[in-house]
Order: structure tokens, then C-alpha cells, then sequence
């Protein structure tokens, strides 16, 4: 059953849940209907690009899937219109659909359509197209096609459940619009928090009774430090990604949430996400379990071939795709037994000490376990002698930071070889700033 003809059955059940209030399926397909029917009105005569400005919520996905139907070509931008005028350019958005909770306005940009091949290909195709940016952190942010019919298509075998999920990553982003689908496939109900605060999550949580929480390591962290437990009593599941998670803060997690099953996930913007499962509870080893995916381990470089990949860039080369279709991801994994895998980070993240490479989340793990360290970020700095040595940021609210300076050496010495130990030890208030920007 196709994901319009889902929502349709729901019917009575509750959809999405925010500061609007409750949508039901039943609104939320009037809402498809009313959207098919302002586009209907534009009477267009060939699939247009459109910019879809908003962020989770009712309308954004009712236009969301009624664009996919009627054959267009989407990008999803969250904030507001004024901040995205280059991303708008790049893929010559003929409209722009600003959505706000229950209601949306199509507001007119360009006369013409994109001509550009990838979406003449899509369009001779008859296919529907979306279209993803990365962050940008690197340089110009990459606008990646996905067939959007072939994505939508992916969540057509979910079940139908009761468990109401949280939406934490962004409208814009290959995990948030992956929560979105996956709640409106299985006719669960999506609830959206006022904001990303860790206290406006928790309230939303303990409010609607959310049973599943998707989440990057780095907030899940911050919800340890916010001292919200008692409102996170309704979980049952997590899902963790988009970096990666040190092992001792995954066994705090266990430890604060014994009730709680945690699940690695894995996806790229240019792969989509896939299904996997973890070898056991404690563990940071994953094991893909999607048909539709193969991976293999190049030079400790994952690649994935999977069949919701993207069409290509729109601005940028394809030369992270092998001519047999292989996606160089740029992640550094470590493989272990009975086929599954460990991701250590991105191979650019790595440091060279003297000629001895590590990850910063090795180093981040140990850290993480000294009593008075709330986070931290390891990186590498630059050194006359080896070329690099190891500096890390940490967070912490005590008042004695000299011991704290002395107990993490202690702990660096006693678990890690010499050229892992941090050379230095700088006190800030935040990193999770600095964390969020690396999420793909």
C-alpha cells in the first residue's frame, strides 16, 4: 500500500502532534487534498521546481506529499525564505511553498522552470524528484536528486504501530525526513517539540508519551546532563546516528535508561537511510539488515550501493560514485566478527601524530568517563615536531578545573597509548555547536 493510500486508512488516529495541537490522518489527507488542489490551479504544464520552506509540522507535510504525487521536483529548507536564496537559485525554484504549522501560501519566484539534466532525466522518467543539502561545513553546500518516488516507495512494507516517535532531526535532513515516513507509513503519531531545547524535548516526551526518540550521541548527552530522566520514563526505544557514539557514553545511557533499547543507525544523504541492528546491547557494532543495501570496506573506507541513491548533484562532480554505482561515503570503519561494523568517524576527522593515526571519538570515550566531565570534542592541532598532537575541549560546571586537567590526564594515561594522550586540556562552555555543524 502506497504511503497517500496509508494515511487515507488511518483515518481517526492522531497524526502529528505540536504547538497547533492534534491532526488526525483524516485532517492531514484533507490537508494532501487541499495542496493537490492549489497545484492543480497553477495548471502547469510539466514538473516544476519547487522551494518548501518550513519545518515539521501539518502543512509542510501535506505539501510535501502532494508535490511527490503530482510529479515535481521538491527541496525542503527549513527556517525561513530570506536565508536561502542561493540554495532557491541553484535549483531555479519556479515557487516557493511557505508552510507554517496548519497553513501554507505559494508565493511566485521565477517564470521558468529548471532545465537542468538531472531534472530532464527524472522528468522524462515521469519521476518526481527531491532535492537534499548537505551542510556545508566543508565549502558550498551539495544539492543531492533523489528519485522521490523510489525513496517514498522504500517505507511501503512498514507495519502498522502505536508508538508515538519524536521529531528531532530537521525537515531538511535525510534522518528527519526518514522520522517523518517512517510515522506516517506506520500510522504512529509524530510529535514535534517546540524546540530542540533538551527541556522542551523531555516535557513533549513525558507530554504525548513518546515511545521512540531518534537522536544524534551529542544529544542524547545533553539530555544526561539536563537532569530530565523522570520525563523520559514513556521511552522504549532509541535510535542513535549521524556520528559516532562513544562506547561510554552508551553504557551511561543504558545505566540511566535500563528500560530503554538502544539501536545504531546508519544513512547518508546520498544513500538514504538503511536498516540495521546491533549485535548486542551494549555494543557500537552495527549489522546491515536491508535488502536493498550492499556495503563493502575499501582501504577502511566504507561504500554502499543501495536503490534509493541519488540521480547525482546538481552542483557538484560524481566523483564519490564508482562507474558500477558504488558511494565512497567517506566514513573510516572498523570491522568486526559475524559481518558487522564499527564507524569511527570521517577519514578527514582522523590525526597524525608522528605518523600514528587515531579518531577523535577514541580518545572522546575515555574522557567522557571522568567524573565532572559533562562533553567534550577532541581534535588535533598542529605540532612542529609530529605534525599533529591531540587537544581536547571539554565541558564541565566544576570549580576545581586543575584536578579535573589532572584526572583526565591520569584516565588518557592509564587506557590509551602515548600518542592518544591529549597534549591539551582547554575548559569552554559548549561543543555541541561544533558537533551539530559535522552532521551530515
Amino acid at each position: 500500500m502506497s504511503l497517500l493510500s496509508r494515511i487515507t486508512s488511518y483515518s481517526a488516529k492522531p497524526a502529528l502532534a505540536g504547538a497547533w495541537g492534534v491532526v488526525t490522518y483524516g485532517e492531514l489527507a484533507g490537508m494532501i487534498a487541499a495542496a493537490r488542489q492549489s497545484l492543480a490551479q497553477l495548471k502547469l504544464d510539466r514538473p516544476t521546481a519547487f522551494g518548501l520552506v518550513g519545518e515539521h509540522g501539518p502543512a509542510s507535510a501535506a505539501w510535501l506529499l502532494a508535490l511527490a504525487e503530482a510529479g515535481h521536483f521538491v527541496a525542503p529548507l527549513s527556517g525561513n525564505v530570506a536565508e536561502h536564496p542561493a540554495k532557491l537559485a541553484l535549483i531555479n525554484a519556479q515557487w516557493i511553498v511557505v508552510a507554517e504549522a496548519k497553513a501554507a501560501k505559494l508565493l511566485p519566484r521565477v517564470d521558468e522552470p529548471s532545465a537542468h539534466p538531472l531534472f530532464a532525466q527524472l522528468r522524462a522518467a515521469g519521476a518526481a524528484g527531491l532535492v537534499l543539502f548537505s551542510s556545508g561545513t566543508s565549502g558550498t553546500p551539495k544539492a543531492m536528486v533523489h528519485d522521490f518516488g523510489k525513496l517514498l516507495a522504500s517505507y511501503d512494507a512498514r507495519h502498522e504501530s502505536d508508538l508515538p516517535l519524536l521529531a528531532l532531526l530537521g525537515f531538511d535532513h535525510i534522518g528527519g525526513l526518514n522520522t517523518l515516513f517512517n510515522a506516517l507509513a506506520s500510522g504512529a503519531l509524530l510529535v514535534v517539540p517546540p524546540s530542540r531545547a533538551p527541556a522542551d524535548v523531555a516535557t513533549a516526551i513525558a507530554r504525548h508519551r513518546v515511545a521512540i526518540l531518534p537522536a544524534s550521541p551529542t544529544f542524547l548527552n545533553l539530555l544526561l546532563a539536563a537532569d530530565v530522566l523522570a520525563d523520559l520514563a514513556s521511552l522504549r526505544v532509541i535510535t542513535y546516528g549521524t556520528e559516532p557514539m562513544p562506547e561510554s557514553l552508551l553504557h551511561r545511557l543504558k545505566a540511566a535508561l535500563p528500560r530503554v533499547r538502544f539501536i545504531q543507525t546508519f544513512g547518508t544523504s546520498e544513500t538514504g537511510i538503511s536498516r540495521t541492528e546491533s549485535p548486542d546491547a551494549g555494543s557500537t557494532f552495527l549489522r546491515f539488515e536491508d535488502p536493498a543495501l550492499e556495503w563493502k570496506v575499501v582501504d577502511d573506507e566504507l561504500w554502499l550501493r543501495s536503490r534509493t541513491q541519488i540521480a547525482g548533484y546538481l552542483n557538484a562532480s560524481n566523483e564519490r560514485f564508482t562507474a558500477d554505482g558504488w558511494f565512497r561515503t567517506g566514513d573510516r570503519v572498523e570491522k568486526g566478527p559475524h559481518g558487522t561494523l564499527r564507524i569511527l568517524g570521517r577519514l578527514g576527522e582522523s590525526i597524525n601524530v608522528g605518523g600514528e593515526k587515531l579518531m577523535p571519538a577514541e580518545v572522546e570515550s575515555v574522557v567522557l568517563t571522568v567524573p565532572g566531565v559533562t562533553d567534550c570534542r577532541v581534535r588535533g592541532e598542529t605540532h612542529p615536531l609530529t605534525g599533529q598532537t591531540v587537544a581536547v575541549d571539554v565541558v564541565s560546571f566544576t570549580s576545581d578545573q586543575e584536578a579535573l586537567r589532572a584526572a583526565i590526564r591520569i584516565a588518557c594515561r592509564e587506557r590509551l597509548a602515548r600518542h592518544k594522550i591529549p597534549t591539551r586540556v582547554t575548559f569552554v562552555p559548549s561543543v555541541s555547536g561544533e558537533r551539530m555543524k559535522k552532521v551530515r
